[in-house]
């Protein structure tokens, strides 16, 4: 079994060297320089951890650090209990309903997997939304949790970002920015932004073959430790 000190080593190079090197997360650099990403522990046998143990972890990591911008739960699972991405996304539900149940920070919720490759269906092209899983490949299965209150902050400052294109771009007609700065601003996509430019960054070509290269050298120093 790998020490708590090795699962954290190998996985912090996939935080810096995959997602941030990569530009794949707008906040993730600023939020672990700045000490806000914290990383729960779970060991897998066959009895646990429940989806209760799993939210009720979330939870103290998010009440203990009151300032936690991202709650990475990983899972150390040498049973294999998890080895198919569809059982683990099944507990990562479980989890989320049982986080809902407690009273507690909002965080919202996502898994990645080793194996979440296997997911996508190989003989249709890839797209913004398929090359999502393979971003998600992990040494071991993860959940990402992330404040909701980060979340809606980033929201904000794309939407605020897009607005200020478009005065850039009409602003020279008094009719149409009057109703600009007058109109409510819907949701900025922020999601479907940020899958927009991994994929022009990553979708194919050199990019896609480093970051095929990067994850499966995390894969493969995971593998390789006792």
């Amino acid at each position: 079994m790998p020490t708590d000190e090795e699962v954290h080593r190998i996985h912090a190079r996939y935080l810096e060297e995959v997602v941030e090197e990569l530009g794949l997360c707008p906040f993730a650099r600023r939020s672990r320089e700045q000490g806000r990403v914290h990383r729960p522990l779970f060991r897998v046998d066959a009895a646990s951890p429940t989806a209760r143990d799993v939210a009720e972890g979330v939870a103290t990591c998010a009440r203990t650090h009151a300032d936690a911008e991202i709650i990475l739960v990983t899972f150390i699972d040498e049973e294999g209990r998890y080895d198919e991405p569809t059982a683990f996304d099944v507990f990562v539900t479980a989890v989320r309903e049982a986080y809902e149940a407690l009273n507690a920070p909002l965080y919202f919720m996502v898994p990645f997997h080793p194996r979440l490759d296997e997911t996508i269906d190989a003989s249709r092209p890839l797209t913004k939304d398929t090359l999502v899983p393979l971003i998600r490949r992990t040494p071991d299965p993860v959940i990402q949790c992330v404040n909701g209150a980060v979340l809606e902050h980033a929201r904000a400052q794309a939407q605020q970002a897009a607005f200020r294109k478009l005065l850039e771009a009409h602003g020279d007609d008094p009719v149409l920015r009057s109703m600009l700065e007058r109109s409510v601003q819907t949701d900025s996509e922020l999601s479907a932004d940020i899958a927009r430019a991994n994929f022009a960054a990553c979708g194919d070509g050199a990019g896609r073959d480093e970051l095929e290269r990067r994850i499966q050298a995390l894969i493969e120093a995971r593998r390789g430790t006792p």
